[in-house]
């Protein structure tokens, strides 16, 4: 068997021969060549991928917190997941002078986690004018005494006119509300409409 060296191979090839040969040498180096650059651009799109996957994780670990109200430095913050209620009021520099620091004591948690989009509002001092003594006390004090009131107080009830209101005054005193049934003075349903607005006291 004889082998063909690569010099005798040469020799006995025509120039046409040779110049074929060369370009299908080059076609299959170029084409190698782009195999390869495909493989590592697949790669590079990969990395580029995760790298902005993480980017947008990322984003989504920051909440923005809208913080008015009795507060030092009042507006909308940015803070990381997970912050809390105290995070948000040392962000915004603390309660001011006129915070109402019972308020926040008694309702605030300052432990509790906020949420994204959250409005904190701290309430400042304000004068109470509420009526002094108790709430009872002071809503029988509004109530139409039906052993006081005049003829023209019992009128303003629903069902009561001036002949009804005149009967109320003449059948006095009255020891409790169900004998303005009893005296024939006024209708159980009429009673039953205004006992919240009538007192004996």
């Amino acid at each position: 068997m004889k082998v063909i060296t690569i010099r005798k191979f040469i020799k006995k090839t025509t120039g046409l021969d040779r110049f074929l040969i060369a370009m299908v040498l080059f076609g299959v180096v170029v084409s190698a060549i782009s195999i390869f650059r495909g493989i590592l651009m697949d790669r590079q799109v990969q990395v580029e991928y995760l790298s902005g996957g993480n980017a947008a994780n990322a984003t989504t670990t920051k909440m923005v917190i809208d913080v008015e109200g009795a507060v030092i430095n009042p507006g909308v913050y940015e803070l990381a997941s997970g912050s809390r209620i105290k995070d948000v009021l040392v962000m915004s520099g603390g309660l001011s002078a006129e915070a109402d620091r019972d308020y926040c004591e008694k309702t605030l948690n300052m432990a509790e986690e906020v949420k994204d989009g959250q409005k904190i509002y701290i309430p400042k001092k304000t004068n109470n004018d509420a009526p002094a003594g108790y709430p009872e006390a002071n809503n029988e004090a509004k109530k139409v005494n039906v052993n006081t009131a005049t003829a023209a107080e019992l009128d303003t009830l629903w069902g009561v006119g001036s002949a009804r209101a005149d009967s109320i005054v003449k059948n006095r005193p009255y020891q409790s509300l169900d004998e303005l049934v009893s005296k024939k003075v006024l209708t159980q349903t009429i009673l039953d409409r205004d006992k919240d607005l009538l007192s004996v006291y």
